[in-house]
């Protein structure tokens, strides 16, 4: 666990997606993906430690237009490294679901970011998917609900095993005091309202249990037949899903 930690002063939720089993008995290799919160408050020495020690390449923004447009698109991309903003939204385009996640039902929520959205989540699959971009980092406000369902999507995809796709979600758990006062601190800094999700929403919809994240990939296969068929179904190239697992997975 100590290897795919990663500790930075300006960002609370970093990890390598690296040594996760899959059916096969094969691991995820390390160095090729990470997962973040908010970049935004990253420090020059935070900066080095992932462009020069970690050598990334590419950074893959899942936050909103109004997001980005507020707090911008941060450090990483003014250090010079590949950006790219695909924004992520749930929508009722899957069974009405986005609804649910007022009952805390979160898992039905993760489910409406494959609807009507599908084409950005497939690019931003592409980019996280293609070697000549790795080592590249994949990051959202919280790095839990956007990054999450990406993230799961692209594991599921690779064959690594449902309770391990559960285990490293459920790691965003104990991070999530640290997240929310970050994103509290820039919102209060740019002058904007306090976020609903302090008010609206219930206490549920802060955690990040790996039983959600199982609800989740259980309907992903029920719906779609898992991430790899939602992927191939909606345009992703079947070459480009084998370069994807050959070049993450380990012997």
């Amino acid at each position: 666990m100590a290897e795919r930690v990663v500790t930075l002063e300006g960002a609370s939720n970093v990890r390598d997606l690296g040594g996760l089993r899959t059916a096969d008995g094969r691991r995820t290799r390390f160095g090729r993906l990470y997962r973040s919160d908010s970049p935004s408050e990253l420090t020059p020495d935070d900066v080095r430690a992932l462009v020069d020690d970690r050598g990334l390449r590419h950074v893959v923004d899942l936050r909103s237009r109004e997001e980005v447009e507020r707090d911008g698109p941060g450090p990483l991309e003014r250090a010079g490294l590949a950006y790219a903003n695909h924004w992520m939204s749930s929508d009722p385009g899957v069974g009405q679901v986005v609804p649910e996640i007022m009952r805390g039902n979160l898992s039905g929520h993760y489910l409406g970011y494959l609807g009507s959205g599908a084409e950005r989540v497939v690019a931003a699959a592409r980019l996280l998917a293609d070697p000549g971009n790795h080592p590249a980092l994949v990051h959202c406000a919280a790095g839990k609900d956007r990054t999450g369902t990406l993230v799961a999507l692209l594991l599921d995809a690779v064959g690594v095993r449902p309770e391990e796709i559960a285990a490293d979600y459920a790691l965003t758990d104990a991070n999530m005091g640290a997240v929310f006062e970050r994103v509290v601190r820039r919102l209060e800094a740019s002058g904007g309202p306090l976020p609903t999700v302090s008010r609206d929403l219930p206490d549920e919809s802060r955690r990040a249990r790996a039983e959600t994240m199982a609800e989740f990939l259980d309907q992903l296969t029920t719906v779609f037949g898992g991430g790899a068929g939602w992927l191939l179904a909606h345009g992703f190239p079947d070459e480009e899903l084998t370069r994807f697992r050959t070049a993450f997975l380990g012997d």
